[in-house]
């Protein structure tokens, strides 16, 4: 056992010979030892059971700022009566001297050492008293100078503290005494330490090889299976390793990235998307309206046209349309954007017949006014994703989404018909949460109606859409069971966040 000891441990088993325990700050002056080495030096001890560790946490009361300056300048109420015994007794001459006046005013009133009637203040028998003498509160104060400990404190002394720190003159600072004591086993080891105190190198460097001094010596041997303090290296967020990773994603199996605004015009956020301008969605209690900048410019008159008669009687979609007067006021507001969507949208408007076939995605915020719960945010994360070719399917729509939710490290999940506004057929897909025991949406994902293709891309084709978002799915990798604490910035949880490996 001996022989296994670091010596950093057998000084501190060395001084511990004789007395059997001591505090770590006596083990630094035993030893000569820094607190750290003493402290990493017991640990390791303890570990094999040569000595014990005891922990007593305690509190320490330390003047705050304010608490500071009061030492230095007086109390209020200690310097209020001594002006007014000093002959100023007229309140508005009082706040000329006295600073804070309404605290010292109300203390020592509450105190009991003055009177006020009609703007004057006089002093009452216990407030002439207290000129003469030390209060309770000057001595406590006085020594927190030099760190006051709680439990030291008397039963009428503990409440005047409490006042004190109501005040915010004082504040308490934990701290954590160890002592080192000694074991049976460690006793049982003192003896053979001076068999083991031949030299022992513990690390071996290049100098010791050039001067051939390891020779006859003895190395430090080393268990890998002691702890060993924890480290937390610098690494990206987690949520920016799951954006990194679905952009890689994407981009393997032949997507083009989609970028643009945050502050959107509603005519690509709604208006291109076939979304009604009467629809619950559009109202102030689902979407964020811009105050500045309140509205923007429209683009291409005849893509505003297209859009426009769609929704009025269908164009030459085939629809009906929504028969209702479009308002171009309203496509023009300003809106953070609801989904990324919009992007599919602007990005379809651009293309042109050499382009396709073609794929697209998009990473990016969103924002909602949703009522925030353990499921909803006011803002999230969204990755939106088109295919836009003659021969798709959505078999191939169902396809993609499969990978997307496998490659996550989705496991149970399901798909259901749903109904979105501006795709026909529509699918929305839902993973299963086992702590909530209930299916929580992900995403809507579906075929691209006539009525967005047409007036965007110029002619009716197959556009495989989706637009799902990957906070939900990120709780349950990390074991988060409610999407606040995502983005919490815990540093506990950054810290231990592993890396995101797929």
């Amino acid at each position: 056992m001996a022989s296994t000891l670091h010596e950093h441990e057998k000084r501190i088993l060395q001084a511990l010979r004789e007395r059997g325990s001591a505090s770590v700050e006596e083990l630094q002056r035993l030893t000569g030892l820094s607190r750290g080495a003493v402290e990493k030096a017991s640990a390791w001890a303890e570990t094999k059971g040569v000595v014990e560790i005891e922990e007593e946490a305690y509190e320490v009361l330390r003047l705050t700022d304010e608490g500071r300056r009061y030492v230095e300048e007086g109390l209020p109420e200690k310097r209020l009566i001594k002006a007014v015994s000093e002959g100023v007794e007229e309140i508005e001459s009082l706040r000329r001297r006295i600073e804070p006046l309404e605290i010292a005013l109300a203390w020592a009133r509450r105190k009991g050492w003055i009177n006020i009637r009609r703007g004057r203040v006089t002093l009452t028998e216990d407030g002439i008293k207290a000129l003469g003498e030390e209060t309770l509160d000057e001595r406590l104060l006085q020594q927190a100078v030099e760190g006051l400990r709680v439990e030291k404190l008397k039963p009428e002394e503990a409440e005047r503290i409490k006042l004190l720190r109501r005040r915010g003159l004082l504040k308490a600072e934990r701290h954590i005494r160890r002592t080192i004591h000694l074991t049976e086993l460690g006793r049982e080891v003192l003896p053979h330490l001076e068999e083991a105190a031949e030299r022992v190198i513990t690390q071996l460097t290049p100098e010791l090889l050039r001067s051939g001094a390891w020779r006859g010596a003895r190395f430090q041997r080393y268990d890998v299976k002691l702890p060993a303090p924890r480290v937390y290296p610098g690494k990206k967020h987690f949520i920016r390793q799951v954006i990194d990773y679905i952009r890689r994603f994407w981009v393997e199996l032949g997507f083009k990235e989609m970028k643009g605004p945050i502050v959107e015009l509603a005519f690509w956020n709604f208006d291109a998307l076939f979304q009604p301008q009467d629809h619950p969605a559009r109202d102030l209690a689902d979407t964020f309206y811009m105050k500045t900048p309140h509205s923007g410019r429209l683009p291409d008159p005849e893509l505003v046209r297209r859009v426009k008669e769609t929704h009025e009687n269908g164009w030459t979609t085939g629809s009906t349309g929504w028969r209702y007067r479009w308002d171009p006021k309203l496509a023009a507001r300003c809106c953070l954007r609801t989904h990324t969507t919009s992007l599919s949208a602007r990005t379809l408007a651009t293309l042109k017949e050499e382009d396709l076939p073609a794929k697209f995605f998009s990473i990016g915020k969103v924002f909602r006014n949703e009522a925030i719960d353990w499921s909803h945010l006011m803002e999230f994360y969204q990755t939106d994703g088109i295919v836009v070719g003659e021969g798709v399917t959505f078999r191939n729509l169902l396809g993609y989404l499969k990978a997307y939710l496998e490659g996550l490290g989705v496991e149970e999940y399901r798909f259901r018909p749903s109904y979105f506004p501006y795709t026909e057929m529509s699918v929305e897909a839902e993973v299963w949460v086992e702590e909530r025991g209930a299916w929580m949406e992900l995403f809507g994902a579906g075929i691209f109606r006539p009525e967005v293709v047409k007036p965007l891309l110029g002619r009716d084709i197959p556009v495989l859409a989706w637009g799902p978002g990957f906070d939900r799915i990120v709780m349950g990798h990390y074991g988060i069971r409610d999407l606040r604490v995502l983005y919490g910035n815990d540093i506990g949880l950054l810290r231990r966040a592993k890396l995101w490996v797929r």
